[in-house]
C-alpha cells in the first residue's frame, strides 16, 4: 500500500529496541487511494445501470416545483419533469476566512498532492482535522493542530480530552485558542501562517477542516420557495420533506442530519419505503453510531 515500518536499529546495552520508523512512498499511497475511489465510483454506476436508473453527469437547477433544467459540461441544456425530486448533493469544505486563506487545502485534496504534505498545519478541531493530523503524524510528518476552542465539539468531553492527550504523546502538536489571521507564500512553496495571538510559523501544507456547507447554492431553490440556512446553506425539512411538498432532501444538505454517509444511505432507504412501499417508518437521527478514526479510536451512540 506504499506504507511500511522500517527496521529499527540493534538493541542498546539494556536490550531496548529503537522505535521503527515509518517509510512512506507517496506516489504509491496516492495512486492506491485514487484507484480505490475510482473503483467505488465505477461500482455505483454499475449498480445504477443494473437497476435501470439513468445517470446524468449534469447540473440541475429548479425552474418550478416539477421542472429542472440540466446542463452538461459543454453547456448543452435540456429540461426534465418529475412528480417528485430528491436533493442529495452533499457538502463542501468551508474555506478559511483570512488573508491568504485560499492557500489552504481541504481533506478532499490531500491525496491529490504531487508530494508528501510534509510539515502540516491542520486548522480546526473537528474529527476530520484530528483524523488527518493523526495519519499524517503516523507517516512521520511534523504536524500541528490549530484549535480555536475545544477538541471535538459535541462529543463527550472526557473522551475528547483523552484523544488530545494521546495524540500529543504520539507527536502531534496543538496550538490552542488561536485562529489563522494571515497566510502568505515564502521561500518558494512554503506557507507562513500568522495566528490571532501574534505568533507565526512556516509550513509546507495548511489543511483547513473547520466545517462544511451544503452544496445547494446553484440549485435554484428560491424558484421553488425553499429557503436555506444562511450559515451552512442547508435545507430545513420535516421527515425529509421540504416546504415544497414534492421536493425532499437527505444527507449533508438536510438541516439537522449528522454528516455521515451511512446516515444518508439509511435515510434514503427509509424515505423510499415510505413513498413507494406503504410504510410509515421515520428515520431516527438521534440514536446513531459514530466512530472517530483518530490514532486512538473513539465510538459513541446518540
Amino acid at each position: 500500500y506504499g506504507i511500511a515500518a522500517g527496521e529499527g536499529t540493534k538493541p542498546d546495552e539494556m536490550g531496548q529496541l529503537a522505535t521503527p520508523t515509518t517509510q512512506v512512498h507517496w506516489d504509491v499511497v496516492k495512486g492506491n487511494i485514487q484507484n480505490y475511489i475510482r473503483g467505488l465510483n465505477f461500482k455505483y454506476r454499475v449498480r445504477l445501470r443494473e437497476k435501470s436508473v439513468q445517470y446524468l453527469n449534469k447540473l440541475a437547477t429548479f425552474k418550478d416545483a416539477h421542472t429542472v433544467e440540466v446542463v452538461d459540461k459543454k453547456g448543452r441544456s435540456s429540461t426534465i419533469t418529475s412528480s417528485r425530486f430528491l436533493v442529495a448533493t452533499g457538502g463542501r469544505p468551508s474555506p478559511i476566512e483570512c488573508e491568504g486563506g485560499e492557500l489552504a487545502i481541504s481533506s478532499d485534496d490531500v491525496f491529490f498532492l504531487e508530494k508528501n504534505p510534509g510539515k502540516t498545519l491542520c486548522v480546526g478541531a473537528s474529527y476530520i482535522s484530528l483524523e488527518c493530523a493523526g495519519f499524517l503524524a503516523g507517516f512521520g510528518n511534523d504536524v500541528t493542530v490549530a484549535v480555536r476552542s475545544i477538541l471535538l465539539r459535541g462529543f463527550d468531553r472526557e473522551c475528547s480530552e483523552k484523544i488530545g492527550e494521546y495524540m500529543k504523546d504520539h507527536g502531534v502538536k496543538f496550538k490552542t485558542e488561536v485562529t489563522p489571521s494571515k497566510m502568505e507564500k515564502v521561500d518558494g512553496d512554503k506557507i507562513k501562517v500568522t495566528f490571532s495571538d501574534g505568533s507565526s510559523d512556516t509550513y509546507d501544507t495548511v489543511l483547513g477542516a473547520i466545517g462544511r456547507y451544503a452544496d445547494t447554492e446553484k440549485l435554484g431553490l428560491d424558484s421553488v420557495n425553499i429557503k436555506t440556512n444562511p450559515k451552512n446553506k442547508k435545507i430545513p425539512t420535516k421527515f425529509e420533506q421540504t416546504v415544497t411538498p414534492n421536493i425532499y432532501a437527505i444527507g449533508d444538505v438536510m438541516e439537522g442530519c449528522p454528516e455521515l454517509t451511512p446516515v444518508a444511505i439509511q435515510a434514503g432507504i427509509i424515505l423510499a419505503r415510505r413513498l413507494f412501499g406503504g410504510t410509515k417508518e421515520a428515520m431516527d437521527y438521534v440514536n446513531i453510531c459514530t466512530t472517530v478514526f483518530t490514532p486512538i479510536e473513539y465510538a459513541c451512540v446518540g
